[in-house]
């Protein structure tokens, strides 16, 4: 069986601007959702490459904020509200005809994220709270439900994980596949720990200047390869 070529982008910051928005926090949170430059003809590029699906996998930390009482910061962003996000994302890139097969995304978050979270005075609902939790990336629990999604175990896949942080190359490296850093949008750790990593994982870590040239990486190799058999 040939393998099948499964795509996992990060959303926010790699997808969709990122502003400190959590989107669906705030009631005009469908007019905070703009699409970074180059990210639709990226993925129209994607949608070219045969027996390819992309789907977008995404931490949404946001949820797991208290949001039960009235002063809460985040009274709107529940998982209900997280899956609405995500559904109208893929709506929109749709209606401009680049295509995502689906999305997955994570509410929960480790003990790190609500030391940090405390530091900034709010508060984490109990129930979100996940110590090394399957989905959260860089753990590749999303990953292989896309793939089972596919009818496929990730074995059965090439795999390649887009992303704005290093944690997006660290799961594509996990689930045994590649991973593209976009640094136009990474902060200069996250650039300089995927440089160092590459000399570590040699051909299974690339920066790219934004979405559409992360794409040409992978159709490039997809087309070398191909090559290369026939």
């Amino acid at each position: 069986m040939a393998k099948k070529l499964l795509v996992c982008s990060d959303r926010d910051g790699t997808i969709n601007d990122d502003k400190d928005y959590y989107l669906g926090k705030s009631p005009n949170w469908k007019e905070q959702i703009k699409f970074i430059p180059h990210v639709v003809q990226g993925i129209k590029l994607l949608n070219k490459i045969p027996d390819s699906e992309v789907f977008i996998i995404t931490n949404q930390s946001g949820v797991a904020i208290y949001h039960d009482k009235q002063d809460s910061e985040f009274p709107n962003l529940t998982e209900e509200r997280m899956c609405e996000v995500n559904e109208e994302i893929l709506k929109r890139l749709n209606d401009e005809g680049a295509r995502i097969k689906g999305y997955f995304a994570c509410p929960f978050v480790d003990l790190k994220y609500v030391q940090s979270a405390f530091k900034k005075g709010r508060v984490i609902d109990k129930r979100y709270i996940a110590e090394n939790h399957p989905d959260r990336k860089p753990n590749i629990g999303m990953i292989e439900k896309a793939a089972r999604s596919l009818g496929r175990r990730m074995n059965e896949c090439d795999i390649w994980t887009i992303g704005d942080r290093f944690t997006d190359i660290q799961t594509g490296l996990k689930a045994g596949g590649r991973g593209i850093l976009i640094e136009s949008n990474a902060c200069i750790e996250d650039i300089a720990n995927s440089s160092n990593a590459s000399s570590l994982f040699p051909n299974s870590i690339f920066l790219a200047l934004n979405f559409y040239k992360a794409a040409q990486i992978i159709a490039d190799t997809y087309n070398h390869i191909h090559n290369n058999i026939n």
